[in-house]
Order: structure tokens, then C-alpha cells, then sequence
């Protein structure tokens, strides 16, 4: 299943020309994780996990015009209130079907790349890190409808509890 992904973050304006998210970012790609050491305990006689670490949310995209914007954010270590990112199927009614929304922002890296004679414009990655996620999945039917959704779900970093 083909789609398409955007960011949105704070008031930084992109290039989509997409009807549901003009002047959100276009996203090439994105990583996001979490991890939970797990413990085997003689006492317990089982398993205990520790405390969840949330991986910054990183992105590829293109160079745009979000780029200066970003890159006088990181350096000024601006605060952003949100970030949201949305996946939408490519084709048919175009159905978001998978969003995040962060929290309490920061850019914490910006890194440019790019080859003169190969690539239509350089390449831009960002890795954000956030105090709080959460985030939902809309189940796409075999006849493109959606069904129920599931979420939003999430947590607060900062805290370490569930939201």
C-alpha cells in the first residue's frame, strides 16, 4: 500500500500542494522507536522492564522552503509546541491512516546532503525530539473505506507515564 507522508511543525510552512496538507513539509521518509530493557529476575521468577526510552523522531526530506526556518530553529534551540505527522494512502480517497502528534519540540540536529549532477535538490535530515507522543491507526478495508479507528494512544516522555 502506497502513501504519501507529511510534517507539520509549528508555523514552518512547505511546499505540499496536497488539499489536506498544503504547506505541510513532504516527508522522503521518517524513523521513530522504542526501546524497554527487559530484566529476568531470579526473585521474581520472571520478566521486569524497565523504563521506556523514546528515540527522536528523525525525517528525510527534500530541501524546501522550510529549510532556512528549520535550520534558524535548531540553532536558536526553539521550542515548538507541536509536530504533527500524517501517512495517507496515495490513491482512491487519499485516507489518513496513520498519525503522530509530538509535543514540546525541539529540533536537535539538521544535516544537508546532496550530489551536484544526481539529485533534483539536496537532502535534508532532522531528528526532533519531543516530551510527549501519541498516536493512532485507522485500519484501511479491502474496498477503501476505513473502519474504527485505534488510538490516539500515547506517552508523556518527560514523565515516563502513559497518556
Amino acid at each position: 500500500m502506497a502513501y504519501d507522508s507529511y510534517l507539520k511543525i509549528g508555523d514552518v510552512k512547505g511546499e505540499s500542494t496536497d488539499d489536506a496538507h498544503k504547506d505541510w513539509i513532504e516527508l522522503y521518509s521518517f524513523s521513530l522507536g522504542i526501546s524497554n530493557p527487559v530484566t529476568v529476575g531470579s526473585a521474581t521468577g520472571g520478566l521486569t522492564a524497565g523504563k521506556a526510552s523514546f528515540s527522536s523522531f528523525s525525517v528525510m526530506k527534500k530541501y524546501d522552503k522550510a529549510s532556512v526556518k528549520l535550520a534558524s530553529a535548531s540553532a536558536a534551540g526553539k521550542h515548538f509546541d507541536k509536530c504533527e505527522v500524517e501517512l495517507c494512502l496515495t490513491t482512491g480517497a487519499k485516507h489518513t491512516y496513520i498519525k503522530y502528534v509530538f509535543e514540546d519540540c525541539m529540533i536537535e540536529s539538521i544535516q544537508w546532503s546532496g550530489s551536484s549532477g544526481g539529485d533534483d535538490r539536496p537532502t535534508e535530515s532532522l531528528s526532533i525530539a519531543y516530551g510527549k507522543v501519541t498516536w493512532e491507526y485507522t485500519p484501511i478495508k479491502h474496498d477503501g473505506t476505513t473502519d474504527s479507528k485505534i488510538g490516539p494512544e500515547g506517552w508523556n516522555v518527560t514523565t515516563n507515564v502513559k497518556v
